[in-house]
């Protein structure tokens, strides 16, 4: 009596990616890489060719993909624009008025505490292209518009729902929130175990609240 033949199976092999995933792969790996380095380096001392070995590529691959460092920043500010613009959405869903306006900023806070790396990173680059980086200072000026006007329609919203005091003026209010973030991100930067986030999120939330809120009779 012969053993019974053993059955073996061979392993299946994961699809192979196509070109299009691959650059997108390499563009994710290329773009980390970048946002290390510039919270070591800041951008100026940052070089394509660090960029692509510590993604792991050759030395050449991001400046034969993106041509110069001003456009592979240019490119990173869309991808997290775009990341951005996902978590918002999650994060307001279809509120409106003042409970739009306090997701935005829960969001915000998330995003700080969350994707640390990234969001050290990304507001180097904004703050140091300030001097250079004329793509990406056009870029954020579109940014700064888009969140203000965001802001304003929310506020706007409230008022006309009777959330939000119709004595708050929608267009300064949604300047001065940008500032408090901006502003509180660029101390976080300085002096980062200076700043305890979560505990200036939840102040500002309070008293943001008192600020706004219509009180009712």
């Amino acid at each position: 009596m012969t053993p019974s033949a053993v059955a073996t199976t061979t392993p299946s092999r994961a699809p192979r990616r196509t070109q299009a995933e691959r650059t997108a792969l390499s563009d994710a790996r290329m773009f980390d890489a970048a946002m290390e380095l510039i919270v070591e380096h800041g951008t100026h001392n940052t070089t394509l060719k660090e960029i692509g070995e510590r993604a792991g590529y050759s030395r050449s691959l991001a400046s034969n993909r993106f041509g110069s460092k001003e456009a592979l920043f240019d490119q990173m500010v869309l991808d997290f624009n775009n990341k951005w613009a996902g978590e918002l959405r999650r994060f307001v869903g279809e509120r409106t008025g003042l409970s739009a306006f306090m997701a935005a900023l829960e969001a915000v806070e998330h995003f700080l505490l969350n994707r640390t790396i990234e969001m050290q990173a990304l507001y180097i680059l904004w703050f140091e292209s300030i001097s250079s980086h004329t793509a990406v200072r056009a870029r954020l000026a579109a940014n700064h518009l888009a969140y203000r006007r965001d802001a304003e329609r929310w506020l706007k919203q409230g008022i006309e729902e009777g959330t939000i005091r119709p004595s708050i003026d929608p267009t300064c209010f949604a300047v001065e929130f940008n500032a408090f973030i901006f502003g509180l991100v660029y101390q976080w930067l300085v002096s980062p175990t200076s700043v305890d986030l979560h505990s200036v999120f939840y102040h500002y939330r309070r008293s943001t609240l008192e600020t706004l809120a219509e009180r009712r009779v």
